[in-house]
């Protein structure tokens, strides 16, 4: 009977989740167009719920999930460089018995982004990928990635 409680509790707990408490959005610079070959940066945010969490690039061992955030090959866009990511809150999890660091709010994250030689103008659709779960002092949802897609104009 007690196990059937502790099922009903998860399961309402879960239910009771918000879908995602983490919404995502890619921008780019004040830049209207870019070159082939050229660097530019774009800027990532995830906006997350109060009450959430999410955790930052650093991966910790036996520990939650590190975010990860990269552009996948196939597109006329590449990394040029490392990501920039904000300062992460730095507290001991309770729950997990360490020292983690996480986002709350809003994280921007900036990436250097350069667009491919040899690519063609006009309108190029951008897909930065981010992987990553989101907590709150109750419980973590399944790990989830998105993808957010963005038109740059790669001018001559």
């Amino acid at each position: 009977m007690k196990t059937l409680t502790i099922a009903i509790i998860l399961a309402a707990t879960l239910l009771a989740a918000p879908a995602d408490p983490v919404v995502w959005k890619l921008q780019i610079g004040p830049s209207t167009s870019v070159k082939a070959g050229a660097p530019f940066s774009v800027k990532l945010a995830a906006k997350v719920q109060e009450g959430w969490h999410l955790y930052s690039l650093k991966p910790m061992a036996e520990g939650p999930i590190a975010t990860r955030i990269w552009i996948a090959a196939g597109q006329p866009f590449s990394l040029a460089g490392g990501i920039h990511a904000p300062d992460p809150q730095v507290m001991q999890d309770p729950t997990l018995g360490m020292e983690v660091e996480l986002y709350e709010g809003e994280a921007v994250f900036t990436l250097p982004v350069k667009v491919n030689a040899g690519t063609a103008p006009g309108s190029q659709n951008l897909i930065v990928s981010a992987s990553y779960q989101s907590c709150n002092d109750k419980l973590c949802l399944p790990p989830k990635t998105v993808q957010v897609e963005m038109s740059v104009i790669v001018g001559k």
